[in-house]
This record gives C-alpha cells, structure tokens and sequence, in this order.
C-alpha cells in the first residue's frame, strides 16, 4: 500500500486530514462492494450524507479554532465591576 506525508500545523489539522482520508477509502470500499446497478446510487448517497458531515466538521472546527484564537489574543471576557456611587452627588466614580 502507497503511503505518503502530509504536513500539519495543528492536531486539528491532521484529525481533518484523517477524516478525509478514511471518507475516501470508505467511499472506494463501497464502490466496490455496490451491487451492479447500485453502484453510482449507494456512493452518491455515501458522499453527500457522510460528504456533508465532513465538511460540517471541519467548518465548525476552522471557526472554533479562529475564536479561541481571538479570545487568546485579547482574553477571555470577564466580570466588569461597576465603580462606586458618591454619596455626594450620585456621580460614578472610577469612569
């Protein structure tokens, strides 16, 4: 069996490389294994329900990947405390 290199930045980057290639090889294998007349049905149906799961995966992982890497950038939000009331005036201070 061929085997070939890829290369990856992230761990995430190479669970998509993975997914995509067993996607493949399941398609193939079910090619092969179609009865006659069945063949271009059962793959057709293969790549667009199994297609459209890889696909969404990988979208949602590229989108995850981009906010974390946004909330790293500027941190994560958290609680803002108010500033105090002058007894004085009612004024806000601390802004």
């Amino acid at each position: 069996m061929p085997t070939g290199t890829f290369a990856y930045r992230t761990d995430t980057e190479r669970l998509a490389i993975e997914r995509a290639i067993a996607f493949v090889t399941e398609l193939h294998d079910l090619a092969q294994a179609a009865p006659p007349g069945q063949v271009l049905d059962r793959c057709e149906g293969q790549a667009l329900d199994q297609g459209r799961a890889l696909l969404q995966a990988t979208l949602q992982q590229a989108v995850q990947t981009r906010v974390d890497a946004a909330e790293e950038k500027k941190g994560r939000p958290g609680n803002a405390r108010a500033g105090a009331v002058s007894a004085t005036n009612g004024a806000v201070s601390g802004t």
